[in-house]
């Protein structure tokens, strides 16, 4: 990234310290990365598999630790790593055929000395020469209609991947997501960083701030009658975080949004790191991955039906998280299925037939749920006689893992269940 937007790559012997807060997003791109491959590959018959991975904001590829002179990877690299090992494991599982992960890299950077520094990473780490690997020194707005083209030429139903590490909130517009969605209707999903503090911190009826509002579609926020001037604005940051939250899912064009809440250490300032995508398996795995790291990670919300996910480093030593109103902790999926219990008869209607998928699609957005958290709530609720989970010939389920998206959900005559 470029020195003023908090990153100096001008000397190749020096690279800048790394942030608190990319560390643990670097964490979970990677993680969610072998996930995906696992996932969408664990039939035995895919012997290959093609994707696209776009990394739109690249950095330099190298970085100091903050602790002590250790050089540390960047993006790039540990993307590359990541998708290595994905392909190592598959293939040390024993198939018949052996495994190839054919993934094509786009690594997009507008500062040059970012650019001078990732391409001696790429060499540094044996990855330099790889005709799938694309170093692109320019800005990621002009050099995306070139990427989709490439894609395009390339696939007919390419899957994509573009991770999109911007450093504040404006260099990645919602109607650029939802342009990326219309070109790739299916296979395609986005992490996407945005700095909510940058964004809020500075909220004001300015003509300049209402410019830039308008610039992103994101203008309307304004307009909320909560809202009306800056006093307000410090007094109303979760409401302003939810109103945010709404405009950029409606935007997006994508389906399916989880958005992971981290405080910058060094900043002390609030980034969302979002996962848009258009496949409900793929947000579930996204969730599954935050679930898997726990580590400090909150939301400013309930543990149903309403959520905003997030990470702060500053209580990683903190013995008593309890000033969090949800954590990821031993004690979290319990919580969760217990708010579920109460919700979800809340949610659904004694005169409307839903099914699972009708539920799920329609909550999981605002909810920490799992696929798996959501079942085990139904069949609880089912055992309670607060609802009935019946396939489509109208059988009753016998165990959780068994329901399915296409089951019926029926409320009976007992309204409340009672923990």
């Amino acid at each position: 990234m470029p020195k003023k937007k908090g990153y100096d790559w001008s000397d190749i012997a020096n690279p800048p310290e790394l942030d608190s807060h990319s560390s643990v997003k670097h964490e979970i791109i990677c993680d969610y990365l072998q996930r995906y491959i696992a996932v969408f590959t664990k039939n035995p018959t895919i012997d290959r598999f093609r994707i696209n991975i776009i990394d739109g904001f690249a950095g330099g590829g190298r970085y100091r630790s903050p602790f002590n002179s250790e050089i540390l990877p960047g993006s790039p690299i540990l993307i590359l790593r990541a998708m290595q090992l994905a392909e190592a494991e598959i293939n040390a599982a024993g198939r018949k055929k052996t495994f190839v992960l054919d993934a094509t890299y786009y690594f997009v950077e507008i500062d040059g000395g970012a650019i001078e520094h990732l391409k001696f990473a790429l060499t540094e780490a044996a990855l330099g020469g790889n005709e799938k690997i694309h170093v692109l020194p320019e800005d990621f707005l002009k050099a995306l209609p070139k990427i989709c083209d490439d894609v395009k030429r390339n696939s007919r139903k390419p899957r994509n991947i573009f991770i999109l590490d911007q450093y504040g909130y404006k260099d990645v517009p919602p109607q650029v997501l939802r342009q990326l969605f219309k070109t790739f209707p299916s296979g395609t999903e986005v992490i996407l960083t945005f700095s909510t503090d940058s964004l809020i911190n500075y909220m004001s009826d300015t003509p300049a701030y209402v410019t830039a509002l308008k610039k992103l579609n994101l203008d309307g926020i304004l307009k909320h009658p909560d809202l009306q001037n800056a006093i307000e604005v410090k007094h109303c940051r979760l409401l302003i975080e939810q109103l945010l939250y709404a405009e950029i899912q409606s935007q997006c064009g994508a389906s399916f949004l989880t958005p992971f809440f981290i405080v910058s250490q060094k900043s002390n300032r609030a980034y969302w790191l979002i996962h848009l995508s258009s496949h409900p398996t793929a947000r579930n795995e996204m969730l599954l991955t935050h679930w898997q790291s726990q580590n400090a990670f909150e939301h400013h919300g309930g543990e149903g039906l309403n959520m905003m996910l997030g990470y702060n480093p500053t209580f990683e030593a903190i013995a008593n998280q309890q000033t969090f109103d949800f954590i990821f902790d031993d004690d979290a999926e319990r919580r969760v299925v217990n708010a579920l219990l109460e919700d979800i008869p809340e949610f659904l209607s004694a005169s409307e037939v839903f099914t699972v998928q009708d539920l799920v699609f329609k909550t999981c957005n605002k909810s920490p749920a799992t696929l798996a958290q959501y079942k085990e709530a139904l069949f609880k609720l089912q055992q309670a006689k607060v609802i009935q989970v019946l396939t489509p010939h109208g059988k009753m389920r016998r165990t959780a893992p068994a329901i399915q998206f296409e089951d019926n959900l029926l409320v009976t005559n007992q309204l409340f269940f009672h923990l």
